[in-house]
């Protein structure tokens, strides 16, 4: 995979706001993205833990997670996975309409790594969105997580 190319977990369950976080994702010039978008908590820990369908999943080099997902929410999600030695140098960004301050907080407790609240306004979530991708896929240096993951396979 090359310098520019990522995959990107998107835990949405809302359709119309996928389509815009694929959108805004996708005119980003010099990277190739694999966007893969799962609907709920139980099918997104399955796709991570390799299970079932997800069996040769590959491995997200960022998760965008919406915290109000059906079966599993999100701040479970965030909790199982940044307590996983394999899963916990992903960043994780929370994407919710919540704006609550105890979301939030519980949030980066949970050890989140973003917490963008999802706008009503089209053109400011799709300029939020496309923040996004500038800073964690072009300006932030993401770990090299196909290495992180073939040695902490082996123990």
């Amino acid at each position: 995979m090359g310098k520019n190319t990522f995959t990107i977990l998107s835990i949405e369950d809302n359709e119309p706001d996928f389509v815009i976080l694929e959108r805004a994702l996708n005119r980003i010039e010099d990277l190739t993205l694999k966007i893969i978008n799962i609907t709920s908590g139980e099918k997104a820990l399955e796709f991570m833990y390799k299970k079932g369908e997800y069996k040769s999943s590959p491995t997200p080099n960022l998760i965008l997670l919406d915290i109000n997902l059906p079966l599993i929410d999100g701040k479970e999600i965030l909790k199982t996975l940044k307590n996983d030695k394999k899963y916990k140098v992903i960043p994780i960004i929370m994407f919710s309409t919540s704006d609550y301050s105890s979301d939030i907080e519980e949030s980066y407790r949970l050890h989140a790594n973003s917490y963008i609240t999802k706008t009503f306004d089209i053109k400011s979530l799709f300029n939020k969105i496309a923040s996004i991708g500038e800073y964690w896929l072009k300006t932030n240096e993401l770990p090299p997580v196909t290495n992180y993951f073939i040695e902490n396979d082996k123990e």
